[in-house]
């Protein structure tokens, strides 16, 4: 019998460590890997039909400074022009095309088109609805390019529906319902609506509560889930963050649960809303422990016999 307990504590030994070797391997795997940022803040719009923005440059500034602290080679423009955009977009496209994970953040006017949508330079003129596909940047034409990159993963975040100058040329304002495939694709508001610029000197509503949740250890779809419940209840229902999930391997962590945890605080009480005493602790017993009174021993060298029974 001393024997079964030795064999079974050595086989537990071997699992656990080809276990923790597995995750050990991933693990670096994942932080070795590359990740590449293209980061847009559009602000002084020149043309007289588009208003000036007062936080888009906050917002995209925000996001370089976590997204770099996270491990991202950043790609960084202000104000951009619709030759300055493309070129940037050419430069990350070819980043991105070493594989790994690639991140586009555009925070500016966007509008859209007989169902496309677009993201406006700053120097873009748009007098007449056909000039659109000329003068503003196509997303379907990212994505496009996105979805043929050899990246593991692609993430595209837009706080772009603003208020649109052009919703009476253009369509219902705002942008469009999209459907990537193999993308993640998140828009600050929903297909049609527009979106919170915030208070001067501050972030916008979504880019804020976004920034938050990706210092948390989730991953990707709950960053976005989180950040959507955030946006809809601070505007009083008004916005609502639209989501589109098309990914195939998209498991992905901005900040890692690990690194979450160890930076976190036991002292640190959740908000009442959100917060529920933990279980008590039950008292042990030998009658909770052992059913039927039966002794660790006997419960071990039946769990061992079950053990081998299945390995035949």
């Amino acid at each position: 019998m001393r024997l079964k307990f030795i064999s079974i504590f050595i086989l537990s030994l071997l699992l656990f460590v080809e276990a923790d070797d597995r995750a050990v391997r991933i693990s670096t795997k994942l932080k070795n890997e590359q990740r590449v940022a293209l980061v847009i803040g559009n602000n002084n719009y020149l043309g007289a039909r588009l208003s000036k923005l007062i936080n888009p440059i906050n917002d995209a500034m925000a996001i370089k400074n976590l997204l770099q602290s996270k491990g991202f080679e950043v790609i960084y423009q202000e104000d951009g022009t619709k030759r300055g955009m493309e070129k940037s977009l050419d430069k990350f496209y070819n980043k991105i095309n070493r594989g790994g994970v690639g991140f586009l953040y555009f925070s500016g006017h966007g509008i859209e088109v007989d169902g496309q949508n677009y993201l406006v330079p700053i120097d873009a003129k748009i007098d007449q609805k056909s000039e659109t596909k000329y003068e503003a940047v196509s997303l379907s034409r990212i994505t496009d390019r996105l979805q043929d990159s050899p990246n593991r993963l692609n993430i595209v975040v837009l706080d772009a529906c603003r208020n649109d100058p052009f919703s009476r040329a253009a369509g219902k304002g705002g942008l469009a319902e999209t459907t990537p495939r193999g993308l993640f694709v998140s828009f600050s508001t929903g297909a049609g609506s527009v979106a919170s610029d915030g208070k001067a000197g501050e972030n916008g509503l979504f880019t804020a509560s976004l920034i938050k949740h990706m210092k948390k250890g989730l991953n990707l779809a709950d960053v976005f889930k989180e950040t959507r419940k955030d946006v809809f209840y601070s505007s009083n229902k008004r916005q609502f963050p639209a989501i589109y999930d098309q990914t195939i391997d998209g498991d992905f962590f901005f900040t890692s649960p690990s690194e979450n945890s160890a930076s976190s605080s036991w002292s640190e009480t959740p908000p009442k809303s959100e917060y529920s005493p933990p279980p008590k602790r039950r008292e042990s017993s030998s009658k909770s422990i052992h059913p039927n009174n039966r002794t660790f021993k006997e419960e071990m060298d039946d769990d061992f016999d079950s053990f081998m029974k299945d390995m035949q």
